[in-house]
């Protein structure tokens, strides 16, 4: 609840979820059941896969607002702000150190209407030089930029690499 509260974010209305899965469908699947949803979304993180998990949120629900807290209560309390893509830069520049607190703004009635029927990821349409360079816009380096492409498209890193690596 303290998170919520220095979030910024709407708390009339709030869903807690605890962790998000692990696995990659699992987490989509998770994302998927959740996306319409209008309340506020509360969920936990390690820091190992914070990055992980705003990166799928960023594809299956946009660049929503979202507040990152951890630490709540203690010395070292710290709280990042603004849009997820906001957020997964400033986490390029500050590697996560503790468990995450991930307070993300619920659908509006317009995300929610541009979401229905529309199952198909936000990078369909790109090329693979194309994807990696959407990654690189949001201040990640070309290395976490061709492992996040070839996540999203069930392909081995090194053939991200070696086609970008071929024009």
């Amino acid at each position: 609840l303290s998170a919520l509260i220095i979030s910024g974010l709407p708390t009339d209305r709030f869903l807690f979820t605890g962790f998000p899965p692990r696995e990659r469908k699992a987490l989509q699947e998770w994302l998927q059941q959740l996306r319409k949803q209008d309340a506020t979304i509360i969920c936990y993180e390690s820091p190992h896969r914070v990055a992980k998990t705003l990166t799928a949120m960023l594809e299956l629900w946009g660049d929503r607002d979202v507040a990152m807290v951890r630490e709540l209560t203690k010395r070292f309390e710290e709280a990042a702000r603004g849009t997820i893509s906001e957020c997964l830069a400033w986490l390029s520049e500050h590697p996560p150190l503790g468990e995450y607190c991930l307070v993300v703004a619920g659908a509006n009635a317009s995300d929610a209407k541009d979401l229905e029927g529309d199952d198909k990821p936000w990078w369909t349409e790109l090329s693979l030089e194309e994807h990696v360079s959407r990654y690189e816009g949001q201040n990640l380096d070309r290395k976490e930029a061709i492992k996040l492409t070839a996540v999203d498209r069930g392909l081995a890193k090194r053939d991200v690499y070696n086609e970008i690596m071929r024009k």
